[in-house]
């Protein structure tokens, strides 16, 4: 498992280009034990979650690739100390250095190097300890930093050649297109942005990326690795379990892969805030039953399935497990009617 950290506002583009093809970012990134606020307030999280939070959002987008267009909107601004660095050299080379240095203030276990070789010059990066779940990321990065190469040096800059690690997962020519320039895929462990070092030298007329946004307000500390304590992972898996429900609730095994934990972590986790994983599937179906109930349209057995039952009658067992009656009786003291036991259909 991956001990990698990083900032949530690594995500901040993506809730508006979900809100953008009416998606819910709140569904989205609770599907990652994440939140819009987590995203706003720059909170560290596992990497794993910003993973799994662009994968989800990929899919629900159906645009695989969701990085370039991510990395092509992202505000320099609001990502603290490595976005103000863009702003801080005399050349594109003096910015880009600048930015790496600032990198370990957004995310830990990462490589990013500048290397000239001759004429040449390429940027590599790369993600330590993280698996394939990261080409998202990847992407995302590499359409960043040509989009900041291009606001620092002029819209028609271009690199040499883009190259990442990993296959191929949308259009050849959607990455082609976008970087104009040749782009290779599984090829070596890191991504690498080749380019020519002579503009990179040239003075710039002005900072280009100079915000008045600021970034979150311990933004400038680093980041270290991340141990989401007893209370953060109650929560982290209470959201991934009320936003999984309708699919049939995650399993403790899913729920720790999205966090980068082990099952058995995750199990201590709770058991040091007072439950376990069975008791909050069993509290978060209960209290959506609720709110759900309440509704005098919905059916009991659309009930269920919201829920995550594949049959009306395991619902109705629960419900009567955790209530002491029907769904039905419920509804009636809802409605102020009195409550009368009978069969529930099955």
């Amino acid at each position: 498992m991956s001990r990698a950290a990083a900032r949530a506002t690594l995500l901040h583009m993506l809730p508006g280009h979900l809100a953008a093809v009416g998606e819910a970012p709140e569904r989205v990134l609770n599907r990652a034990g994440l939140s819009v606020e987590d995203v706003e307030t720059g909170r560290i999280v596992p990497r794993a979650q910003i993973h799994h939070a662009l994968a989800l959002a990929a899919r629900h987008l159906g645009v695989a690739e969701l990085g370039l267009a991510l990395g092509g909107s992202a505000d320099a601004a609001k990502l603290g100390p490595i976005g103000h660095a863009l702003a801080a050299g005399h050349s594109a080379e003096a910015c880009l250095q600048a930015h790496i240095a600032a990198m370990p203030t957004l995310q830990s276990h990462v490589t990013l190097q500048f290397l000239k070789q001759g004429p040449d010059a390429v940027m590599i990066h790369g993600l330590i300890g993280d698996d394939e779940t990261a080409w998202l990321l990847y992407e995302g990065a590499a359409a960043f930093h040509v989009f900041m190469l291009r606001h620092l040096l002029g819209a028609d800059w271009v690199p040499d050649r883009v190259v990442f690690p990993h296959a191929c997962k949308g259009r050849r020519t959607a990455y082609e297109d976008w970087f104009q320039a040749p782009v290779a895929f599984g090829s070596g462990s890191q991504v690498r942005i080749h380019m020519q070092r002579a503009a990179l030298a040239s003075p710039l007329r002005a900072a280009h990326f100079a915000g008045d946004i600021p970034g979150p307000s311990n933004a400038a500390a680093k980041v270290g690795t991340v141990r989401l304590g007893a209370s953060e992972t109650r929560t982290a898996v209470d959201r991934i379990i009320r936003s999984s429900l309708p699919d049939g609730p995650a399993t403790l095994r899913q729920a720790a892969e999205i966090l980068g934990q082990s099952a058995r972590t995750v199990q201590r986790r709770l058991a040091d805030d007072g439950t376990d994983y069975e008791t909050l599937v069993d509290d978060c179906r209960r209290a959506k039953a609720r709110v759900l109930l309440a509704r005098p349209r919905a059916s009991v057995t659309a009930v269920a399935m919201e829920l995550g039952y594949s049959d009306a009658a395991h619902f109705n067992r629960a419900f009567r497990r955790w209530e002491g009656g029907s769904p039905q009786d419920f509804r009636r003291t809802l409605n102020g009617m009195p409550g009368r036991s009978e069969p529930s259909p099955g």
